[in-house]
């Protein structure tokens, strides 16, 4: 574990873990801090203390403030290991139903909002969002451009079609490794578009 609580933030973010483990007294409030406001951020991460055995009250506060597990740091290890692999089993459930595979490397997680391909940000319009987080929850299934505008823009948006057009370009040219060749947000002729998350 990193001592300097500025790398101990950015590698929550870059790393992305299901599980942030910290151990008293090492860790130190600045750490526990970080980890709660990346939970806000990404819901699906679960947080470990362990700390002293006498330190009861400390570990009574960070239930409290929504750490998930707080033990005391003699517990056995096949004790932990146990409860890390059933909160693993939590966290791996809730991250299935609320983040989307869009393509092998691109997915979208729908409590953050964000849309990440190879780990990285890829910063989308808000329809761009809505119109891929759609096709993504219904992969394979094709969609009439009446359609995609009704549900991602409303009943009530009496816009040209090709709006929708203009939205999968963008959106082509921010997932697709060739834009031009499309092989995951594919035309159907005479249907509109569906979306082909490819081999897992």
């Amino acid at each position: 574990m990193t001592r300097d609580p500025a790398t101990f933030a950015g590698l929550l973010t870059l790393t992305r873990p299901r599980i942030a483990i910290l151990a008293r007294p090492t860790a130190c409030t600045v750490d526990l801090d970080a980890v709660l406001k990346e939970r806000k951020r990404r819901p699906s991460l679960r947080i470990v203390l362990l700390s002293p055995r006498d330190a009861i009250e400390e570990r009574l506060e960070a239930l409290r403030a929504g750490v998930d597990e707080a033990l005391a740091d003699t517990i056995e290890p096949a004790e932990l290991f146990a409860r890390l692999t059933i909160l693993e089993e939590r966290a791996k459930a809730r991250h299935e139903t609320t983040v989307l595979r869009v393509t092998e490397d691109t997915s979208v997680d729908l409590i953050a909002h964000e849309v990440r391909r190879g780990g990285e940000l890829v910063h989308l319009r808000p329809k761009e969002f809505r119109l891929l987080a759609m096709l993504a929850a219904h992969p394979g299934r094709a969609y009439t451009r009446r359609q995609l505008l009704d549900r991602v823009w409303g009943h009530d948006h009496h816009g040209d079609p090709r709006t929708v057009d203009v939205h999968v370009r963008w959106l082509r040219s921010k997932i697709e490794p060739r834009p031009d060749a499309p092989v995951h947000l594919v035309t159907v002729r005479g249907v509109g578009y569906r979306l082909d998350p490819g081999p897992r």
